[in-house]
């Protein structure tokens, strides 16, 4: 039920140093740096007694298994055996992934590692913050990835979810669609609407334009400007956010969604920088999380579309974008490429 050939948040740069675990793709991965910095993922199960290797030590660019003391080199193979004569099994050795480390993110590669491309991880499109940290966070979330997809895709729910705070409340929307292959793009523009909390932040006008750009780009990038403008300029001439929501799934019912924000405003005022986390943490875990649980509760384990869901106008994205997943996942199983783009609405249109 996932892409695997493809690049994934795994996690904060600063988070990487001793030994933790992050279950990626439904498999336990261990995260270390060696003595020299550099990031390193590798299976964590130990393939003698399935002991979780993060609980061991590290000893000489080795892991330690905690439970009968196997040691494991980064590049996966086991090194050192204490017991007997020492001989190591063939079979002693745990996956390794290949790992980027850029714009502070440790990106992994689940899927055939000669496929591993650094140079296809596409450019966030952050506003530049120099050498100061950029604001983010990450949530655990206890629903399949793809209901986290379909919400992002779909941002008409945030004018009912996240009225008055991410959104203008119940504002018309004008929108346009894009997509190619392994990505969608949606275009909305909000006329004349009251200022909404998160954007009251850094533009002092009660109304204006309220601009949403927002794209998926396979497996599990999101790329995000909103601008709050005068009514009737360009969403560029405003207050503008540029924001990323990285998408990887844990397991078939959990979902890591790391996200990082960047503003072309007020950019020193760490103040604004707490009410950010606190505004889009909030939204996410006491919002957005209990409405894509409750969907899932009621979907009741079925495939999304053997339940016919209806289509509208909006859902162009969030659909576009499940049939492009099934697709990728169906060539990776040496089912066919995935269906003719303009198709994979029409036929649930």
């Amino acid at each position: 039920m996932f892409i695997t050939n493809g690049w994934y948040c795994a996690a904060f740069a600063s988070e990487m140093g001793a030994p933790f675990a992050r279950r990626i793709l439904g498999q336990p991965v261990l995260l270390v740096r060696d003595a020299s910095g550099a990031p390193h993922a590798m299976g964590d199960r130990c393939p003698h007694r399935f002991a979780p290797l993060h609980k061991g030590s590290v000893i000489d660019d080795r892991i330690e298994c905690p439970y009968h003391g196997l040691q494991f080199g980064m590049d996966g193979r086991c090194v050192h055996n204490p017991h007997g004569d020492g001989r190591i099994p063939g079979a002693a050795k745990v996956p390794v992934y290949p790992v980027v480390e850029r714009d502070g993110l440790i990106w992994i590669w689940m899927g055939h590692p000669e496929a591993a491309d650094p140079s296809s991880l596409p450019d966030l499109h952050l506003i530049d913050r120099s050498s100061r940290p950029i604001v983010g966070g990450h949530i655990m979330m206890d629903v399949d990835y793809r209901l986290v997809l379909d919400n992002l895709t779909d941002l008409s729910h945030a004018a009912y979810i996240h009225a008055g705070t991410l959104s203008p409340s119940r504002a018309k929307r004008e929108s346009t669609n894009e997509a190619t292959s392994h990505s969608v793009a949606v275009h909305t523009v909000m006329r004349g609407v009251p200022t909404p909390s998160s954007q009251a932040l850094y533009f002092d006008q009660p109304v204006g334009d309220y601009h949403s750009d927002i794209e998926w780009i396979a497996p599990g990038i999101v790329r995000q400007q909103l601008a709050m403008t005068a009514c009737g300029e360009d969403a560029d001439a405003g207050a503008v956010t540029r924001n990323v929501h990285l998408i990887t799934p844990a397991t078939a019912t959990s979902t890591h969604y790391f996200w990082m924000h960047t503003r072309n405003r007020l950019m020193d005022d760490r103040s604004i920088d707490e009410q950010t986390v606190a505004i889009i943490t909030n939204a996410f875990t006491t919002e957005d999380e209990p409405m894509m649980a409750a969907c899932q509760d009621y979907m009741g384990g079925k495939a999304f579309f053997s339940l016919k869901p209806l289509y509208l106008a909006t859902d162009f994205a969030g659909t576009r974008c499940r049939r492009i997943v099934e697709g990728l996942i169906a060539a990776e199983n040496g089912e066919g490429g995935h269906a003719d783009a303009d198709a994979m609405t029409d036929e649930i249109a």
